[in-house]
């Protein structure tokens, strides 16, 4: 996958090292891309860029990635085989929970939300309304009751 360089809150090396990992948490197969090679990199990039707490959370995730593959292995993640990858994520996901349950939430919201994944799972890319629930006029009368009691609070 190609790197924008527009990146807000993740550094090129950051975003390469995430887009790797991301095809690890969703794999490609059955006809459906790897959430790096989707590009999901750009979502993660855009939530870290709105949440500094998150942007930290991140790069310290990421940085631990790296550190414990270099630990296990010898090696980049990168250089690493699949097995290897997977190996040193569950290691990280053993003592960071917070970030890698962070990594894997933000990869599934925007890996289910592009539209080319919604599309693949045949489902139609739109908003729940129009084409949603009908909604009947509302009836006013439902609330007499309510009305009848009058006011039941006093003035803050």
């Amino acid at each position: 996958m190609t790197i924008d360089r527009d990146m807000m809150a993740l550094s090129e090396a950051q975003a390469a090292l995430a887009s790797d990992v991301l095809d690890q948490v969703v794999p490609a197969g059955d006809g459906f891309p790897g959430a790096g090679e989707l590009g999901v990199v750009r979502h993660l990039d855009e939530a870290a860029g709105a949440d500094p707490k998150l942007e930290r959370l991140l790069a310290d995730g990421l940085t631990a990635i790296e550190t414990a593959s270099r630990r296990m292995h010898g090696a980049d993640f990168a250089d690493l085989a699949d097995g290897q990858k997977a190996a040193t994520l569950k290691q990280v996901e053993a003592e960071s929970p917070r970030f890698f349950e962070t990594l894997v939430r933000q990869t599934y919201a925007g890996y289910y939300t592009d539209s080319r994944v919604i599309e693949l799972l045949g489902l139609e890319a739109r908003p729940p309304q129009p084409l949603g629930f009908h909604l009947q006029p509302f009836d006013s009368s439902m609330v007499e009751n309510a009305r009848k009691r009058g006011k039941i609070w006093r003035d803050a």
